[in-house]
């Protein structure tokens, strides 16, 4: 969602390459603070922050960083072969919205929901998605 976000605001004045390292490093800067609240979090908890927890907590949070690789490679993909930026990222923007709808139906489903119900949990997700598209055909 945070890449998504960014991808969109990025390419209101941005070019394709300035939207990629606008996403990539707010992403990295994201993991990092979220990765570090963690890790503060465990120590006033009293935990030991030896080598081990620190790496564990590290790649607890790499999942947001992998989630938003599909966007970018769809991103690049649909301007290699000649799409306007603006409908690249549409198209990036797209498949982040099926990509959170599957996630809010997998969710739903490891908490042994019934399908109709993770059916709604899937459009609930989507619609995450489409308020970014939206916001994105608003100012542009």
């Amino acid at each position: 969602m945070v890449g998504s976000a960014v991808m969109m605001a990025a390419s209101l004045h941005g070019t394709l390459g300035q939207v990629v390292v606008s996403v990539a490093a707010t992403l990295l800067v994201y993991w990092a603070t979220e990765r570090y609240a963690d890790l503060l979090a465990a120590g006033a908890r009293g935990k030991g922050l030896d080598r081990r927890r620190v790496v564990t907590a590290l790649g607890r949070g790499w999942p947001m960083l992998q989630s938003s690789y599909a966007p970018v490679v769809v991103l690049l993909v649909a301007s290699a072969l000649g799409a306007e930026l603006r409908s690249a990222v549409l198209t990036a923007l797209g498949l982040s919205t099926v990509m959170l709808a599957g996630l809010g139906y997998d969710a739903a489903r490891r908490r042994a929901l019934a399908p109709a119900r993770a059916l709604g949990w899937a459009g609930l997700s989507a619609l995450l998605g489409v308020a970014v598209i939206a916001l994105k055909l608003v100012l542009h």
